[in-house]
């Protein structure tokens, strides 16, 4: 049996609420890519979409244990009704909503697991090696679609539409700058970049990816209005 963490309050609150939301998020990207598994539009994007389907769920399963480990219970698993980005909440409308989720949601979640590598807890340093490993294949996947969606004047658009609620559902996911308990999580080795450093690492990602594709530079906003956030839902 594993034993408990040692964090005190309210890092371990703060700790359990992004390590959920990690875990939901990561459960309904497995379904959502699951679904475009049969519909891509070519063979091997659809296999690359049941592969990603196939690890974000694994990826989900491997974390939620870890709020034991916080000595915390795991909210039922909310994914099936709840915790997840609104984006997530039901079947992609089209490929190019496919790529945009791909690129900078499954990008910012694993932006988080990144500065979770050398995390003062254990458990979760041990996880976030292992998702990142798999997670390449993701972020390979990502930037090709994207920067080949960028050069389609017929896709462009509408690509360059879902990628701008994409990022904005995921800058929001990282939280506002500044908050007392990521700032705690950050100081206690536990995460080792707050929101503004995961947003402007996803940030470049996107810009190097589409830098020479000829879709103008798509508008990535610092979120301003934070009425209503909550941590715990992180939406």
């Amino acid at each position: 049996m594993t034993a408990t963490v040692e964090i005190h309050s309210p890092e371990r609150e703060a700790l359990g609420h992004l390590v959920l939301s990690l875990a939901d998020n990561k459960a309904a990207l497995g379904r959502r890519y699951g679904e475009w598994a049969v519909s891509a539009p070519t063979l091997e994007s659809a296999v690359a979409a049941a592969a990603m389907a196939q690890d974000e769920l694994g990826h989900a399963r491997a974390t939620y244990p870890l709020l034991k480990q916080l000595g915390l219970e795991d909210g039922g698993r909310r994914s099936e009704v709840g915790g997840r980005l609104p984006i997530l909440a039901a079947e992609l409308p089209s490929w190019p909503w496919f790529v945009a989720v791909n690129f900078a949601v499954d990008g910012m979640l694993s932006a988080f697991v990144r500065a979770c590598e050398e995390s003062a807890f254990a458990g979760l340093a041990q996880r976030a090696r292992k998702i990142l490993q798999e997670e390449r294949s993701h972020a390979v996947h990502a930037r090709a679609w994207a920067r080949r969606l960028a050069r389609a004047e017929v896709r462009r658009d509408a690509f360059a539409a879902a990628l701008g609620e994409a990022w904005w559902q995921a800058a929001r996911w990282a939280g506002p700058a500044g908050g007392e308990e990521f700032a705690a999580l950050v100081a206690g080795g536990f995460v080792a970049q707050g929101p503004d450093e995961l947003r402007c690492a996803v940030r470049v990602m996107i810009g190097e990816a589409l830098e020479d594709t000829g879709l103008p530079r798509p508008a990535l906003p610092e979120p301003q209005d934070w009425a209503g956030w909550s941590a715990e839902e992180r939406v």
